[in-house]
């Protein structure tokens, strides 16, 4: 769930008192009141303590925050601010002027856009970059060139794809990065950097579809598939009543493992769960 107060976000995710406030010249800072944090910020983690304290009583379940100006960071906040977060605490903010600071010091698959085959793929690239100026200068070259860095060497070592951080990406300079990944890709990647805004907070529409499913073990029983159909009709039927639409379409389907086919109302084979 998110929040806005006067533009500033506040990224609610399930994962607690006072704000903790990173900071990237030391440890971070514990407030009560958020006394860094400009105002909204601050009316912020009012918002977001009132939204930790109603999931606690309604659900009793803890949840995590993380306050910024901006939704990516928000949502990165509220991720450290878990108990195995490296903030802790429940309740995680940034000042205006570390925001660009903390994406920077991101791991780059950690960040949502970059946890899958993009993120992986920057990260392969890097980690190749550093080992290719590495071999270079281990044999007594230098200067720039194919995998170069600004006639340097990149601020990283050839390490594991997974510890690198946007700040690295970045630290091979604008050029290098554009031939790594293009130039729109890293255009984008440096406006993170940079701390630039996601727009605002947007609610969701409707969802677009409706399902229920279950998982049971394989077998071929087709008295237990007949009744697995019929309480997951029950179900979805329920759900489209309490949605309101009418629905235009009904997709039944079956998976195995990983493997996912559409099962004809014919069919009475086996399976390892279903779906409608």
């Amino acid at each position: 769930a998110a929040a806005a107060a006067a533009a500033a976000a506040a990224a609610v995710g399930v994962g607690g008192a006072g704000v903790r406030v990173w900071r990237s010249d030391g440890p971070p800072l514990a407030s009560g009141g958020g006394q860094e944090l400009a105002p909204d910020l601050s009316a912020a983690c009012s918002v977001a303590q009132e939204m930790r304290a109603a999931v606690l009583a309604e659900l009793q379940l803890p949840s995590s925050a993380g306050v910024a100006r901006n939704k990516l960071a928000a949502r990165l906040l509220s991720a450290a601010a878990k108990p195995a977060g490296e903030l802790k605490g429940g309740l995680a903010a940034v000042a205006d002027a570390s925001a660009a600071a903390f994406l920077r010091s991101r791991r780059l698959l950690t960040i949502p856009g970059l946890q899958q085959k993009r993120g992986r793929a920057l990260a392969e690239a890097l980690s190749h970059l550093a080992r290719h100026v590495e071999a270079r200068q281990a044999g007594g070259g230098t200067g720039g060139g194919a995998g170069g860095v600004d006639g340097g060497s990149p601020g990283f070592g050839p390490s594991s794809t997974s510890s690198l951080t946007l700040g690295d990406a970045l630290s091979v300079g604008r050029a290098e990065l554009a031939r790594l990944v293009g130039e729109a890709e890293a255009a984008d990647l440096l406006r993170l950097g940079e701390g630039g805004c996601d727009g605002g907070v947007v609610e969701r529409g409707p969802a677009r579809s409706i399902s229920a499913e279950v998982s049971f073990p394989p077998t071929s029983d087709a008295a237990r598939h007949a009744e697995t159909l019929r309480g997951l009709a029950a179900t979805l039927l329920r759900r489209c009543a309490a949605d309101g639409r009418p629905p235009r379409r009904l997709v039944l389907s079956w998976r195995c493992g990983y493997a996912r086919e559409e099962l004809p109302a014919s069919s009475g084979g086996g399976g390892g769960g279903g779906g409608a």
